[in-house]
């Protein structure tokens, strides 16, 4: 009976670790996979290795109008699942911040100030059937589902993924887009097929949202933007937390919400690449760039 119960314990103790090693190996020889150079030539981005330990995968990057956005894969909740990753980080505020989740996902509640859950009827235009919406400004929310080709874009790209979940974050000045796949896709052949549609349909909020900071600035809503948190843009009071890497005050919650800190060049930032400030990443114009290879040690 002993003996047993020893074997029952120590199985107890060593499968789980087992299962997190194999695990682990898993997505590190997966992260390596050839699909994310693919990637980058077939939309004109280019291709970063961040080397070391923590790296979960390649990072792509891609110019935009107005900023640049940044691609990645990551591992999804459940066995054999990854997540597909694009983040648009703006150069100006559009003021608000905001949560589109395909199907359907709780409410977060507590995590950004402000963040409501509202509702779009089938007569609006704006209205996205598979849809939940949450913001801190329900009136520019609605702006920016009224322009037909983001709203198309948007409608339809959980069907161009085939992903099994889409979730979009705005955070005042980042776009934040995941996807996550069936169960046992190859991450290269998920980066590859999953990345084109994500990367159009982020392009197109990223240029409504360009257009929604240039007349935010004109209008002078940001003239004292030193009190305004980066990832909702409303004020930060009570118990601020203060970034270590950039030094900007901002929410927790926000940066909870887009799993790090929501400025572009702060090295917390989800998917920073320290050394890559202020790099010419090569324009979306449809030649064959060649991927550029950057190694951190």
């Amino acid at each position: 009976m002993f003996w047993l119960v020893s074997i029952c314990l120590l199985a107890i103790i060593l499968v789980p670790i087992a299962v997190a090693v194999m695990e682990s190996m898993w997505i590190r020889k997966g992260s390596r996979d050839v699909g994310f150079w693919g990637w980058a030539r077939i939309v004109g981005g280019t291709c970063h290795v961040p080397w070391g330990r923590r790296a979960s995968s390649p990072i792509v990057l891609f110019k935009l109008r107005d900023g640049e956005a940044r691609g990645r894969a990551t591992k999804a909740a459940g066995w054999r699942r990854w997540r597909v990753e694009l983040r648009a980080y703006h150069t100006k505020p559009y003021g608000f911040a905001a949560r589109l989740c395909c199907p359907p996902q709780p409410h977060l509640r507590w995590r950004t100030p402000g963040l409501i859950p509202i509702e779009l009827f089938n007569d609006e235009v704006g209205f996205l059937p598979e849809f939940s919406f949450e913001t801190t400004q329900d009136n520019l929310l609605r702006w920016l589902l009224r322009h037909t080709p983001t709203r198309h874009a948007l409608e339809h790209l959980r069907t161009n993924c085939g992903a099994e979940r889409i979730e979009i974050i705005l955070g005042n000045q980042q776009i934040l887009m995941r996807a996550d796949t069936p169960k046992n896709w190859k991450v290269g052949a998920a980066v590859q097929h999953m990345g084109p549609a994500m990367l159009d349909a982020l392009k197109k909020l990223s240029v409504n949202l360009a257009d929604l900071a240039e007349a935010m600035k004109g209008s002078g809503e940001f003239e004292n933007d030193a009190t305004i948190c980066p990832g909702c843009a409303q004020d930060v009071d009570g118990d601020p937390h203060r970034c270590n890497g950039c030094g900007h005050f901002m929410h927790r919650g926000c940066v909870e919400m887009v799993g790090g800190c929501p400025i572009l060049d702060c090295t917390l930032s989800a998917d920073a690449l320290p050394g890559l400030k202020g790099i010419d990443v090569a324009a979306d114009d449809g030649e064959d760039e060649t991927p550029m290879v950057v190694a951190h040690g």
